[in-house]
């Protein structure tokens, strides 16, 4: 790995000659593999991993396996994500003791939205947002495998929250970085990098913070993170943040075996926390926790002007069936979707609905089609999916390769026509409509680019070559892919 000039005279200037060592030492090394458990559809762990310090659910596993190829990754059951942004799940559980409404405003993948669903108390609802279109597609497919029924995904930019009248009690900016923080997974991010780079994204976290800020609670949570070293985007930052908005920096309570790092800059005193490979297992990354002054009130709901159609209200006998306490939803039908909103949440739905581009809220329960109504994979993928709503085909190894590849089917004998749920190891994959005697069409299938990596393993136990792990009573897994986009998509 060869690094920019810049970058390393500037690197070691403010780490060190010791510190910048164990840097350099430590991108040389193989980057730890871990996985973030999906508790809400997951009970067990990975035999034979260690777990991540700082975060209950998270786990290092022994080596790499091949988690494109595990059916139960494209289940939702856990998140591959580096164990650095697990952090994130302890600060929250640190500082959030009540139901919230929290916003993550940079959050694709959806990496930390889903840490952040791990460790919310009961009752909170996130709003995940993410500018880029195409991204946004990603996170809102990541959400959905997730399962949870709490969440909105937007498509907007952070002035349009700015102006959305939403307010938050947690926002977390994970900000756009100049990636120093990724060379060691991600030798792009080497080439990308410059002095100027920096300024550029250290100017641009600035307005984004500016954005959040309007849309925090008095006594609200800022929590701010980067995934790079240079103090420009982060010390510096952090202390704008404290000097032009008058936030208050809040101490997290560490373990000293995690050997985090805190401020490397005289600008900022306060309690800072620094991720640095070859000193903490993990990638880099920086977190700062803020409150913003003022005394917390509990905000008024917002006005609801909820509107629905009138003919699926006349059908709502087929559809609410299919969800666990339906009366604890409400139904919207925007563009011939039907969604099931948590009535906790409805009237942030609407106000969203009004100024943001939303992508995924809730459960989307299927499309109106004339007479029909066709199952959507998001009901599929949910946690508030009733079991026995629908006939369930119990597919081996090889037919789950096969649906999620969109191939011909052998489904078990004497499974009826109509729509049957597909599950492997009892995970639900999605939906499949079975004909007279034929296969008319797949349903809810996930895109994944098997022909594009190579052959496809015959049988599970070729999925993994390094540690067995049980993650259910039904299967032997071999340290389990569960939820989450390998590196080709992220993985904070």
């Amino acid at each position: 790995m060869t690094l920019p000039d810049s970058f390393t005279q500037y690197t070691r200037s403010l780490m060190g000659d010791e510190l910048y060592g164990k840097l350099l030492r430590g991108l040389a090394d193989e980057p730890p593999v871990s996985i973030r458990i999906n508790r809400a559809k997951c009970h067990a762990s990975p035999d034979g991993a260690r777990p991540v310090g700082w975060c209950t659910d998270g786990w290092y596993l022994q080596g790499r396996p091949a988690f494109t190829f595990d059916p139960l990754l494209h289940a939702g059951w856990y998140y591959v994500q580096e164990a650095s942004s697990m952090f994130l799940h302890h600060v929250i559980s640190q500082h959030v003791a009540d139901a919230s409404l929290m916003l993550d405003l940079c959050a694709a993948p959806g990496g930390k939205s889903t840490a952040a669903l791990g460790a919310l108390p009961d009752g909170s609802v996130l709003f995940c947002n993410e500018p880029v279109r195409q991204r946004a597609q990603i996170l809102a497919e990541n959400m959905q495998k997730w399962g949870r029924p709490e969440v909105v995904v937007t498509n907007s930019m952070p002035a349009d929250y700015a102006r959305s009248g939403l307010e938050f009690d947690v926002v977390l900016c994970d900000v756009p970085c100049s990636g120093e923080g990724m060379f060691r997974k991600d030798e792009g991010a080497i080439g990308e990098w410059s002095p100027q780079n920096v300024e550029r994204c250290a100017a641009l976290q600035r307005q984004i913070v500016a954005d959040a800020w309007q849309c925090l609670r008095p006594g609200g949570l800022l929590i701010y993170s980067t995934c790079t070293f240079n103090a420009k985007e982060n010390e510096q930052n952090v202390a704008w943040i404290c000097s032009s908005l008058g936030a208050e920096l809040l101490p997290v309570s560490t373990d000293a075996a995690w050997a985090i790092t805190g401020s490397l800059s005289d600008c900022l005193a306060g309690p800072v926390y620094r991720f640095i490979p070859g000193v903490t297992t993990g990638e880099g990354l920086f977190m700062a926790v803020m409150r913003k002054r003022g005394e917390r009130l509990s905000a008024a709901a917002p006005q609801r002007r909820r509107q629905n159609r009138q003919g699926a209200r006349n059908r709502a006998a087929e559809y609410t069936g299919w969800i666990e306490k339906p009366e604890d939803f409400d139904f919207f039908t925007p563009a011939d979707s039907i969604v099931a909103i948590p009535k906790r949440m409805a009237a942030h739905y609407e106000t969203a609905a009004r100024t943001l581009r939303i992508v995924h809220a809730g459960v989307t329960i299927g499309t109106i089609k004339g007479r029909d109504i066709i199952p959507a994979q998001s009901l599929a993928l949910s946690v508030a999916l009733r079991p026995g709503a629908f006939t369930r085909a119990e597919l081996p190894y090889s037919q789950a390769i096969a649906y999620l590849r969109k191939e011909q089917l052998q489904l078990p004998e004497g499974t009826p026509r109509g729509f049957t749920l597909i599950t492997y190891g009892g995970a639900p994959l999605g939906f499949f409509y079975k004909a007279v005697n034929t296969m008319d069409s797949m349903l809810g299938y996930v895109e994944v680019p098997y022909k594009n990596i190579g052959l496809v393993p015959a049988k599970a136990d070729d999925v993994v070559n390094y540690i067995p792990a049980r993650l259910s009573a039904l299967l032997m897994l071999a340290a389990g892919g569960l939820l989450g986009l390998d590196t080709a998509n992220g993985w904070r």
